[in-house]
C-alpha cells in the first residue's frame, strides 16, 4: 500500500474501434485521438503542444519523436519500442505501458498521474524534475535511470532493477519494495557520501 492509500490504475483508452485499424498514426494539426494501432512505425516527429488522447499502440515502433508541452490522456502501449522519444514539459494522465523497451526515453519537467509501467525496460530513462502522482513501476528495468529533483506525490516501485539509478536520494517519499533495496543501496550510499568497502 502506498502513502496515498489509493489504488494505482489508469483509465483505459476510450476507443470507438474494436480492433486495430490503419497503418499510420493520423495527426490533425499535431494532435491524435481515438486510434488503435498494431505493428505501426511512427518516425521522426517534432510536435509542439500536441494533444494525444485515447490511443492504444500494440507492438509499434516509435523513433525520433519530440513533443514539447504535450498532453497525453488514456494512452496504452504494449510491446512497443520507444527510441529517442523525448516528451518534455507536459502532462501524462491515465497511461499504461507494458512489456515496452525504451532507448533514450526522456520525460523531463513532466507530470505523470495514474501511470503504470509494467515489465518495461527503462534503462537510462530521464525523469529529471518530473512529478509522480499515483505512479507505479512494476517489474521494470530502471538501470541508470535518472530521477534527479523529482517531486513524489505518490510513487510505488516493485520488483525493479534500480542499479546505477541517479537521484536515489530524491526518491524520498516513494514506496520501494524491500527486495529492490539490494540494487538501490549502492546509489543511495554514493549520493549520501558513504564509501562501500568489501
Amino acid at each position: 500500500m502506498t502513502r496515498c492509500k489509493k489504488p494505482h490504475g489508469a483509465t483505459p483508452p476510450n476507443l470507438s474501434v474494436t480492433e486495430p485499424a490503419g497503418d499510420t498514426l493520423l495527426l490533425d494539426d499535431g494532435d491524435a485521438a481515438d486510434q488503435w494501432l498494431s505493428g505501426v512505425r511512427v518516425l521522426e516527429l517534432d510536435l509542439d503542444r500536441p494533444q494525444l488522447v485515447d490511443l492504444r499502440l500494440d507492438e509499434c515502433d516509435l523513433s525520433g519523436i519530440t513533443a514539447n508541452g504535450f498532453g497525453m490522456r488514456r494512452v496504452a502501449m504494449r510491446r512497443t519500442r520507444l527510441r529517442g522519444v523525448a516528451l518534455s514539459k507536459g502532462q501524462f494522465d491515465d497511461g499504461f505501458l507494458e512489456d515496452c523497451v525504451t532507448d533514450e526515453l526522456s520525460m523531463r519537467f513532466s507530470g505523470l498521474r495514474n501511470v503504470t509501467f509494467r515489465n518495461c525496460d527503462l534503462t537510462g530513462a530521464d525523469f529529471y524534475q518530473a512529478t509522480f502522482e499515483h505512479v507505479t513501476f512494476d517489474g521494470c528495468r530502471l538501470r541508470s535511470a535518472r530521477f534527479h529533483a523529482v517531486t513524489i506525490k505518490c510513487l510505488r516501485i516493485t520488483n525493479c532493477d534500480l542499479s546505477g539509478l541517479g537521484g536515489a536520494l530524491d526518491l524520498k517519499g516513494a514506496v520501494v519494495h524491500v527486495d529492490d533495496l539490494a540494487t538501490l543501496a549502492p546509489s543511495l550510499a554514493g549520493e549520501a557520501g558513504i564509501e562501500l568497502a568489501d
